[in-house]
């Protein structure tokens, strides 16, 4: 955002003067928050929001929609986010050095295309709408936290591998059941650790898997109508959600990595060739497996942030089978990565 800009009230959007043309979307984004003191208004500056920016208005004038909103349609537009930016701060860098890591550890890129709009949630409470898209707060560029990811991860290992009893059976709670989870799975305490809040009865343990946040590119924005809950129909307001898109502005598919390493700790229990390679290929393999079928971000069973694997590439440390990186591409890739690890050299 510039906030000289902002500081200039001559040189508000509503103008529509040269400089006004100068602001980035977000920038007018923040600006239309400005001056909002009833519900009512800010639902105005989320209408005129939408209207200039976040649609490709077919077959209607832009003045004429400004002037009467009920007759804006059309399709919704991608908005470009300044990743040039992130990359000259060297936010996006390249997987860690797995040369500098103890044997039998690895780095990982997973490389996917986005199918589908990805919801995420952020933490801003002055923003144009009530559910914009998790973004770096300097930058304005939205991702997925590695908080986030590993979460992902865990539950597509869990699906994988899943307990013996049932998982409502291990506990009243996600949380507890979890516990007992990776309590009873060695490979799972292994790869994502364990946390209590009780160090009497069970000492937290860090997990081995280590994940970069998950940039993306894109923003675009979804309106939806609320569905009522007793089945009569859906609701009159909408609910309009921010979403990282699944397309750039000029109609490309928009592609991402994931990144992450496995830290194996040299002379720890459980840190042979074996284990760290059965650790990592069960892993891979289960994000092989779920990831595709499931998507990524918020409200997955919708169908939002679904995805179609690229890419995979593994450099690893320690393996007389794997003295350079392992690389395959296109839609088998993360299975082909997941079995090559586990057989070893063909």
């Amino acid at each position: 955002m510039n906030f000289e800009l902002l500081a200039e009230e001559a040189l508000a959007i509503e103008s529509g003067g040269i400089a006004a043309a100068q602001w980035s979307w977000q920038a007018h984004a923040a600006h239309l928050r400005r001056g909002v003191v009833k519900p009512e208004d800010l639902t105005g500056r989320r209408n005129d929001f939408m209207i200039r920016h976040a649609m490709e208005l077919q077959g209607v004038e832009l003045k004429e929609v400004l002037d009467d909103p009920k007759k804006a349609r059309g399709s919704a537009r991608a908005l470009p986010c300044a990743t040039r930016e992130i990359d000259r701060a060297c936010l996006r860098l390249t997987p860690v050095d797995s040369s500098v890591l103890p044997a039998f550890s690895a780095a990982v890129t997973l490389r996917f295309r986005l199918l589908a709009p990805l919801l995420t949630r952020d933490d801003d409470p002055f923003y144009l709408f009530d559910n914009p898209v998790r973004k770096d707060h300097v930058y304005g560029v939205p991702f997925l936290a590695a908080a986030s990811l590993k979460g992902l991860a865990a539950d597509a290992f869990q699906r994988g591998f899943p307990h013996e009893r049932p998982w409502k059976a291990l506990g009243k709670d996600d949380q507890l059941r979890t516990m007992h989870y990776r309590q009873d799975s060695a490979a799972a305490k292994r790869l994502f650790g364990i946390a209590s809040d009780d160090p009497a009865q069970l000492a937290s343990e860090a997990g081995r898997l280590h994940f970069s946040p998950l940039w993306f590119s894109h923003v675009q924005y979804l309106v939806m109508n609320p569905t009522r809950t007793d089945g009569s129909g859906i609701g009159t307001q909408p609910i309009q959600f921010e979403a990282v898109a699944p397309m750039t502005e000029k109609g490309k598919p928009v592609q991402a990595e994931i990144n992450f390493f496995y830290f194996n700790p040299a002379g720890a229990k459980d840190s042979d060739e074996a284990t760290a390679r059965a650790d990592l290929a069960c892993f891979v393999g289960a994000l092989a497996a779920w990831w595709p079928a499931l998507g990524l971000g918020a409200k997955r069973l919708a169908g939002y942030g679904a995805i179609a694997p690229l890419a995979a590439t593994c450099r690893a440390t320690g393996y007389p089978d794997m003295p350079q990186a392992l690389e395959f591409s296109g839609a088998e890739s993360w299975r082909q990565l997941a079995e090559r690890i586990a057989k070893g050299k063909a």
